[in-house]
C-alpha cells in the first residue's frame, strides 16, 4: 500500500489537488468532498487495497489530503 500526498488549493469557485514528491495525480472538484473522493479513486487505480484518507485545512483556501 502507498501513501499519496496532495497538496489543494482553491481558486474561486474549484478546488485542485497535486501529488507530491514527483507523482503524476492531479485533479479538480468543485468541492472538498469531491475532490476527496476523486483523489480516493485515483489513488486506488494504482494501488488496490483499503484506503483511508485525512485532509485537513492549512488556511481557508489550502489544505493537504494524504
Amino acid at each position: 500500500m502507498g501513501v499519496y500526498t496532495f497538496v489543494c488549493k482553491s481558486s474561486g469557485n474549484e478546488w485542485s489537488a497535486k501529488q507530491t514528491s514527483g507523482g503524476d495525480i492531479e485533479e479538480s472538484a468543485s468541492s472538498t468532498y469531491d475532490l476527496e473522493r476523486k483523489l480516493v479513486q485515483a489513488a486506488l487505480s494504482r494501488d488496490s487495497g483499503v484506503v483511508s484518507t485525512s485532509f485537513g485545512f492549512v488556511t481557508p483556501s489550502s489544505a493537504v489530503c494524504q
